[in-house]
């Protein structure tokens, strides 16, 4: 059973940006492997940090369980403050991480994406990036190879981000959609706070939008899901041409680079 993984910086980011297409990996009998390297404790409006840190950590396992992720792993860095933390601290969490589940297809933020404006994400796009090729090196973390590890670096890379400005490859997710929409609505938590962000803006603008206050104020999410993230993927679809009422997720997808045409005709496969 081939294994994929995703470097989720936090909760929703796996079920916002993948959902469908790891949902999609699951249907096709492939195990699915979550990290999520923050603990989200800032991402809430009006609760205590520890109760922002329980109900984060529990709607993140509702969303992996819509999707059918195998195991969550939580890494419990400080959300919000990656950008403060020795990129090769989390470089080797991540490496740890591979050595460890041994997957062939790895999901991350793009660490190409010069417009990403939140720190955690290009932290964690840029130490999974280098971690690729450390991993690789028996020098790097010896102590890992204490507990039975190996060297070892994924077959593929799916980065994705939030304008997917360098995709090259889109994955139909009509039939996941269901399932990408559930684990979204899952992080009710966090997704009030990003709501409350808006209103806030709205409210400096002079304006505000009667759904967003009603959602915030406990009302119910799923027709603003709906519309934003049901419209996201539907737009990522008709722009690779599919037909109306398609749904699709997009991704800057490598796997050898200058080198894949190669090492097609070279390689042989392994039993």
């Amino acid at each position: 059973m081939r294994t994929a993984m995703i470097i989720s910086p936090h909760a929703d980011d796996a079920a916002i940006f993948c959902g469908g297409t790891l949902a999609r990996f699951v249907c096709d009998g492939w195990r699915v492997v979550l990290v999520r390297v923050t603990d989200d404790r800032y991402d809430s409006v009006g609760a205590s940090i520890d109760e922002t840190i329980a109900r984060n950590a529990e709607e993140l396992a509702q969303a992996a369980a819509i999707l059918g992720v195998d195991e969550v792993v939580n890494l419990g860095f400080e959300t919000d403050r990656l950008a403060d933390t020795p990129e090769t601290e989390i470089r080797e969490r991540i490496v740890y991480m591979f050595r460890k589940f041994r997957p062939h297809t790895v999901f991350s933020f793009d660490p190409t994406d010069l417009g990403e404006d939140n720190q955690d994400h290009v932290r964690v796009a840029q130490a999974t990036a280098e971690a690729f090729w450390v991993s690789c090196f028996d020098k790097h973390y010896p102590e890992h190879f204490n507990e039975g590890l190996e060297p070892f670096t994924p077959a593929e890379r799916w980065f994705f981000s939030r304008g997917a400005p360098g995709a090259n490859f889109v994955m139909e997710i009509t039939e996941t959609m269901p399932q990408k929409i559930g684990a979204v609505m899952a992080h009710q938590t966090m997704l009030r706070n990003v709501l409350n962000q808006y209103r806030l803006q709205l409210r400096t603008a002079g304006r505000r939008v009667a759904m967003v206050d009603d959602a915030i104020a406990g009302g119910d999410l799923r027709q603003l899901v709906e519309m934003f993230i049901g419209g996201q993927a539907q737009a990522v679809a008709q722009a690779a041409e599919y037909p109306e009422g398609r749904f699709a997720e997009a991704y800057r997808r490598e796997r050898f680079g200058d080198l894949d045409v190669l090492f097609e005709q070279l390689s042989q496969p392994i039993e």
